[in-house]
């Protein structure tokens, strides 16, 4: 029930402005936003296993909308804002972004080594500890875990666990 409120009365809203909007009674620039062909829609999803946010933006015909608006409330998604020509949705998604769910590099936990799940630039979880007192390395390995060494591929951060652990 919470969930057809809002599509009934954007309906309601959506007639009762079209009806002014024809005969004449609106403002020539209400006019043209009810009148519009197209509806854009900003999606954000936030991923609770990294805390990492995904934007996407569509647009849809202005003409479907409401029914639209039904199947993404049927979806999860939830309005943010709402304006004429434009509305902001935003759903939770209990998993990791594509990132974090593709990517993976080697960094600094502590004193020891970790692996994340993400990339340097937007780390995600972290996966896994290697014991290795980081303190015992060259600064130039350091800097490397510092930075964050980027693994492409698992044998990539086998070899390179390896090499830290001998």
């Amino acid at each position: 029930m919470k969930r057809v409120v809002p599509v009934l009365f954007l309906i309601l809203l959506g007639t009762g402005a079209g009806f002014l909007a024809r005969t004449g009674k609106l403002s020539p620039v209400l006019t043209r936003v009810i009148n519009r062909e197209e509806i854009t829609a900003e999606f954000v999803t936030l991923y609770t296993q990294c805390q990492h946010e995904e934007k996407l933006t569509r647009t849809y015909p202005h003409q479907n909308w409401a029914a639209t608006l039904e199947e993404l409330f049927r979806d999860g998604w939830l309005i943010t804002s709402f304006a004429a020509e434009r509305v902001a949705l935003q759903k939770k998604a209990d998993d990791l972004c594509r990132t974090c769910r593709e990517e993976e590099f080697i960094g600094i936990y502590g004193r020891e080594i970790g692996v994340y799940a993400g990339s340097p630039e937007q780390p995600g979880p972290l996966k896994q500890i290697i014991p290795v007192d980081i303190g015992q390395l060259p600064p130039a390995e350091i800097a490397d875990l510092r930075a964050g060494i980027i693994c492409d591929q698992p044998q990539d951060k086998w070899r390179i666990l390896e090499g830290y652990q001998n």
